[in-house]
């Protein structure tokens, strides 16, 4: 027996006569300020509702249990086949192996039982586990890291990226995003600055106490967010830099004031865009800048922050259109006649040469500035590090200049 997970057998755990995406008019959990008429008060506590379908859990509970009623169908019935679609985030041909196949709607992995192999065995039991996994995260409402579900079976997962695909493929698949299934990734940014929250538990964080950071919270924990004196906040590609400008020497000496720094050590993960798109959603008014790489992949880290990502585009609320860029740029190297400064800066690798020329072909890079700063890459064939604007004090001095000029 063929089963689609999109359509007939387990559209509202019933045949249908559409086939139409499983869940597709769910809406996706969100997070909004509660009082709409105080949203451009920075310094004020800022209540934080969650707008969800309550029968969300309950729909995609309802679904893995047919999948489960559907393997034990075949076990009980002599010859019955069970085949599992799942929709794949994979962009990359190079990775379209003899599970893989181009579907209408993207690309589709087969899973059968019974089994017609070892390897074809592995992955049914792989996807069974997490079925499981996130029905028992689901049914107990206890929410549930990746990295979790990886050290709950390793020996059967192997690498913690099978556990990603499994996770990021059946939320896809399913037309929700990753947290209706209860599994989230462990979180990896940081966050420090002039703030506190509170959770939903009614414990509060205190982040002002913090000079090196604190892993980001998650944005479903909280409650409520209170800016204190923060007037801006900063984006950072790397840790490193971070940690320079999170010390209590640098808030001491600011003149452009108090602030919130934030990283996500290289390409933001999922918690840390929701972090972020919850603070510009609830606070609209507070400028958001971004000090990234000068080079194609600080310029895709910055407009994952700004646009999203491409392969995760079933996933909704990251996006922070607001984003600005401070640096680095060409401007910050390059001198008064033109020419630039040899000292930091490096040659681009053929990698970067198509990263750059992909991302002027795409649509969504409409920002003449960026265009024009990766034509500045190409045509000069360099690049360049953060920390060619220096270190300590001076990257200090370098930052407050320029956010002084931006605010």
């Amino acid at each position: 027996m063929d089963i689609d997970l999109l359509s007939d057998y387990l559209q509202d755990g019933r045949p249908s006569e559409g086939r139409e995406t499983l869940l597709s008019n769910s809406p996706h959990s969100t997070l909004t300020q509660a009082d709409h008429a105080n949203r451009g008060a920075s310094n004020r506590d800022t209540q934080v509702t969650r707008n969800i379908n309550p029968n969300q859990a309950g729909a995609v509970i309802s679904k893995i249990e047919d999948i489960f009623e559907a393997i034990a169908d075949c076990i009980l019935a002599e010859g019955k086949e069970l085949v599992i679609e799942l929709k794949s985030r994979s962009k990359s041909k190079t990775q379209l192996g003899e599970d893989e196949l181009e579907g209408n709607g993207g690309k589709l992995r087969r899973i059968t039982f019974p089994s017609r192999n070892q390897k074809e065995a592995w992955k049914f039991t792989v996807l069974l586990r997490i079925f499981e996994l996130s029905h028992e995260a689901l049914v107990t409402g206890v929410v549930t890291t990746k990295r979790d579900i990886y050290y709950r079976e390793p020996e059967l997962f192997m690498k913690q990226v099978v556990v990603d695909r499994y996770v990021d493929d059946i939320a896809h698949t399913f037309g929700v995003g990753r947290d209706a299934l209860n599994i989230i990734a462990a979180a990896k940014g940081l966050v420090a600055g002039s703030f506190s929250l509170t959770r939903r538990d009614k414990s509060i964080i205190d982040f002002t106490t913090e000079s090196e950071g604190m892993l980001i919270p998650n944005p479903n924990d909280i409650e409520s967010i209170l800016l204190l004196d923060a007037s801006w906040i900063l984006v950072i590609e790397k840790e490193a830099t971070f940690r320079t400008l999170a010390t209590n020497e640098y808030w001491a000496a600011s003149e452009a004031g108090k602030g919130i720094l934030i990283t996500a050590k290289g390409y933001p993960d999922i918690q840390t865009r929701q972090f972020l798109h919850l603070i510009s959603t609830n606070h609209p008014i507070i400028p958001i800048y971004a000090l990234v790489d000068f080079d194609p992949d600080g310029l895709g880290i910055m407009s994952t922050y700004k646009h999203g990502s491409q392969s995760l585009s079933h996933e909704r609320d990251l996006a922070v259109p607001s984003i600005q860029w401070l640096g680095v740029r060409s401007c910050d190297f390059l001198g008064s006649d033109g020419r630039d400064d040899p000292r930091g800066l490096l040659r681009l690798s053929a990698r970067d040469r198509r990263i750059a020329l992909r991302m002027l072909e795409r649509d969504e890079e409409n920002d003449e500035e960026w265009k024009r700063e990766l034509q500045v890459m190409l045509m000069l064939n360099v690049k360049a590090e953060i920390q060619i604007l220096g270190n300590g004090e001076k990257l200090g001095e370098w930052l407050d200049a320029r956010l002084i000029e931006g605010t």
